[in-house]
């Protein structure tokens, strides 16, 4: 084995967490902060394959601490540069994002580009919507996340938790909307539910409320031409303010 040419990218879903949050209205973030202390390394296997080049895109979730509490590989080329990336993730440390002055867990996507020849890494935030367009096409992984409308049909839920959260959180007149995203993996467990920024800043508890209720759901093998395979899926809720 020896070092690759990698560029790690922090793609868009990012969620910012927080198990006990209470309403704010934070008005500063600093995204989380990935401090490599491994380096990446080019499988030997892989190169006397001819194989130079590859992707692989990760997931992972840090806590308020910055300690990686999941992972979650989404895609690649080839299945031994994904090892090679998880194991490196798993020897870095993190810090965490602050929103509103507090430490917060999160949740992002690194993609590692792979090539055969030294070893220069650069870091840069961008959309994930960006970064597939232009790098690479979903039909040059040899595995990835499936959509929904690629399963032969939606996922079941099995279990399924209501968001618990006061009455008072609901602020306003309308009715506010949370979006959780999150994958269903081959088993039908629920991994790295995550809500954007955005959700966080608008109301912490409501955003807290419905990932924390999600990551608490069971669904049936998400299954593509009969095979379990892994989905990224989302969940709207609409919490409506008291009446009266």
């Amino acid at each position: 084995m020896h070092f690759c040419h990698f560029l790690v990218l922090l793609a868009g879903l990012v969620g910012i967490l927080s198990a006990e949050a209470a309403v704010s209205q934070p008005t500063d973030y600093v995204p989380m902060k990935v401090i490599q202390t491994e380096g990446v390394l080019h499988p030997r296997r892989v190169t006397d394959l001819g194989i130079t080049r590859g992707e692989v895109r990760i997931a992972i979730q840090i806590d308020h601490d910055g300690t990686l509490t999941d992972h979650l590989v989404t895609a690649y080329t080839h299945p031994l540069l994904a090892e090679s990336a998880v194991n490196a993730l798993k020897k870095w440390k993190y810090e965490p994002a602050w929103l509103g002055g507090e430490a917060r867990g999160a949740t992002v996507e690194l993609v590692f580009h792979f090539e055969s020849r030294g070893m220069v890494v650069s870091m840069s935030v961008s959309s994930y919507m960006d970064i597939r367009d232009i790098e690479m096409r979903p039909s040059a992984y040899s595995y990835g996340a499936k959509s929904l409308r690629e399963l032969d049909r939606i996922p079941t839920p099995s279990k399924v938790v209501q968001p618990i959260f006061r009455v008072e959180a609901v602020q306003g007149q309308e009715a506010e909307v949370v979006t959780v995203y999150f994958y269903i993996d081959e088993k039908g467990k629920v991994r790295l539910p995550a809500v954007n920024r955005s959700t966080s800043e608008r109301n912490d508890e409501l955003a807290a409320a419905a990932v924390n209720a999600v990551a608490q759901w069971e669904f049936e093998p998400p299954l593509s031409k009969g095979q379990p395979v892994l989905v990224a899926a989302r969940q709207d809720f609409k919490f409506r303010p008291r009446e009266g």
